[in-house]
This record gives C-alpha cells, sequence and structure tokens, in this order.
C-alpha cells in the first residue's frame, strides 16, 4: 500500500532445488600393497596385493521446499481497514486539488478579462479561459443611459 502501510496476507512460498555431488579418489588405484613380515626375522617375506574397486560416486538430490504463512490477530483486519482510509483520503486530495486548479484559472483568467486581454481563439492557448465567462458583479450598477420619451 502507500502511505507506509504493509499489509501481512497469508502467503505460501514454493522453492523448488535441485543438488549434486561427486566424490572420488586420485589418483585410483588398482591394488593395495601390504608389506608381509618374518615373524622372527622381521624382515619382509612378501608383499600382498589385494585388488581395490574403487569408484566415483556420484549423487542427486532433488525436492521441493514450501512455507505457509498465515498472519494472526486482529492485525489484517486493522491494516486493511487503515489502508481503505488511505484510499479515499488520497482520492478527496485529488479532487480538492482539481478544484484548486480550477480556481486558480477562474481567477487568472477574470483578471486577464478584465484588463482586456485574452488569448487569440485560434491560439492554442486559447482553450485555457475558453470556458470562463465574465460577467457584471452582484450589487453593481455599469454605466448605461436610458433614452425617455415624452408625451
Amino acid at each position: 500500500m502507500s502511505q507506509g502501510i504493509v499489509c501481512s496476507s497469508p502467503t505460501l512460498t514454493i522453492t523448488p532445488y535441485l543438488t549434486d555431488a561427486w566424490s572420488f579418489n586420485r589418483p585410483i588405484q588398482t591394488v593395495t600393497r601390504q608389506n608381509i613380515y618374518d615373524e622372527d626375522t622381521g624382515e619382509v617375506k612378501y608383499v600382498q596385493e589385494t585388488p581395490r574397486f574403487e569408484k566415483d560416486n556420484y549423487n542427486l538430490n532433488y525436492g521441493i521446499s514450501m512455507q505457509i504463512s498465515v498472519p494472526l490477530g486482529k492485525a489484517p483486519d486493522l491494516c486493511h481497514q487503515a489502508s481503505q482510509v488511505n484510499i479515499e483520503a488520497q482520492k478527496l486530495l485529488i479532487q480538492k486539488t482539481k478544484m484548486e486548479i480550477s480556481l486558480f484559472r477562474l481567477e487568472q483568467c477574470a483578471k486577464q478579462a478584465k484588463l482586456g486581454v485574452y488569448f487569440r481563439p485560434e491560439s492554442a492557448s486559447a482553450i485555457t479561459c475558453q470556458d470562463v465567462v465574465v460577467t457584471v458583479p452582484p450589487s453593481q450598477v455599469l454605466p448605461h443611459r436610458h433614452s425617455l420619451t415624452s408625451e
């Protein structure tokens, strides 16, 4: 909303995700060598080779995370009421501004008409004062003449 009004409303957030992993050993070895010692002399009798079955591991995870948020208490109703009041106030402000503009235009056009100044009717600016009419103010008599006849 405007004027700093922020209303909370129920929300649903859906977040898909995808993760992957790859684990491996380098360098890849096919055998493990282990020395076998003589128990009496401690010398290496032979080297035992054990086959290794190393492999790369791949892992792919996917899913969706969802979150639901619902505001509690009277705050949502109060917020919506505040928003409605704010909207009505803005509409009134627009009407007031339009009225002030119209009155200012009327005042300026009347002043210029009383001075005998006006826009040419064919000019683009003539529309500014086109609908303004200047008449004699109430309780004022303009200079005039009467013709009298006698019998």
